[in-house]
Formats: structure tokens, C-alpha cells, sequence
């Protein structure tokens, strides 16, 4: 009785272990730009990644500094994953648990070169991008590459003074 018990034990233990993680957003270029609209009286930061990206992972500390010192001063961050879809919510919360990601996560779900084509047409795909938009919902810089919080912390500082 004793050894059936145990093995109960381990097995309930065995099984929650391997509980799936939460299913993380999907989102579509269309879907994206709707969720950027809706926070406007904020600057907007969106920042496409992936978790197969070394400057995309090497940067992700920086950003989820930066959102945590910043999310009270008006500024809103909204991460866009190209991980696979399929794997996607295995894959990426553990990255965002490893760095305290604080900011809303999205998995795109259309094809990347479509979905890149419809939210700007000059961007051709390559992560990390970012994109920053003023209070008003205006995109006003767009750029690729690793960005440290220096970097995020200058930018942000310089569209805030513009727009006093």
C-alpha cells in the first residue's frame, strides 16, 4: 500500500512538471498596429525578437530593466516574438521568467515576410527592431540592431523634450 502510495506521489509530482505553459498572444501586423493605438498618450516602444537571436537575447536583460524603470514615466513596452508558433510557449516564457520581462510578449502568427511587408513596408524582417512611437501614436524612429538601455533611455529622453 505504502509503495503504491509513493508511486502516486511520483507521478502526480512527474506530471506537473510537464504542464504546459501558458499560451502566449498571437498577433498579425493589423492586430499589432491596434494594440499600439490603443496607448496612446504614452511613448510606445515595440521591440520584434526572437529567442533563436544571440543580440536579441543579449539585449533582453537591458529591456526588461529599462521597461521596469520606465513603465511609470509613460513609456510602454510591447515585445513581438518571431519564435515558431508551434513552439513558441515553450520556448519563449522561459526566456521571459530568466530576465523578468515584465512587458507584454506576442508571437506573430502570420508569415514573417507578409507580416513585416504589412507593417513597414522598408523593414525587411531582420530582428531585433524597434520601433518607437510619441505619445500621439506617431511612429517617429524605427531602427535594427542590439540596443542597449542607454541607448532606449537616450531615445525616449529625446522624443519626451521634443514634445513638451
Amino acid at each position: 500500500m505504502r509503495m503504491r502510495w509513493l508511486l502516486c506521489a511520483a507521478l502526480m509530482a512527474l506530471g506537473m512538471s510537464v504542464i504546459a505553459e501558458p499560451r502566449l498572444p498571437r498577433t498579425n501586423a493589423r492586430d499589432l498596429q491596434q494594440r499600439i493605438a490603443r496607448h496612446k498618450g504614452k511613448v510606445v516602444i515595440v521591440n520584434f525578437w526572437a529567442t533563436w537571436c544571440g543580440p536579441c537575447m543579449e539585449e533582453l536583460p537591458d529591456l526588461a530593466r529599462f521597461y521596469r524603470n520606465y513603465k511609470a514615466r509613460g513609456v510602454e513596452m510591447i515585445g513581438v516574438s518571431f519564435d515558431d508558433e508551434e513552439t513558441a510557449d515553450q520556448t519563449v516564457p522561459p526566456a521571459l521568467r530568466r530576465h523578468r520581462v515584465e512587458y507584454p510578449v506576442l508571437v506573430v502568427k502570420q508569415n514573417f515576410d507578409q507580416f513585416a511587408d504589412r507593417f513597414d513596408k522598408e523593414w525587411r524582417g531582420e530582428v531585433p527592431r524597434f520601433y518607437l512611437y510619441d505619445k500621439s501614436g506617431k511612429r517617429v524612429k524605427a531602427w535594427s540592431g542590439k540596443t542597449s538601455y542607454a541607448t532606449l533611455e537616450a531615445e525616449v529622453r529625446r522624443l519626451q523634450q521634443s514634445r513638451r
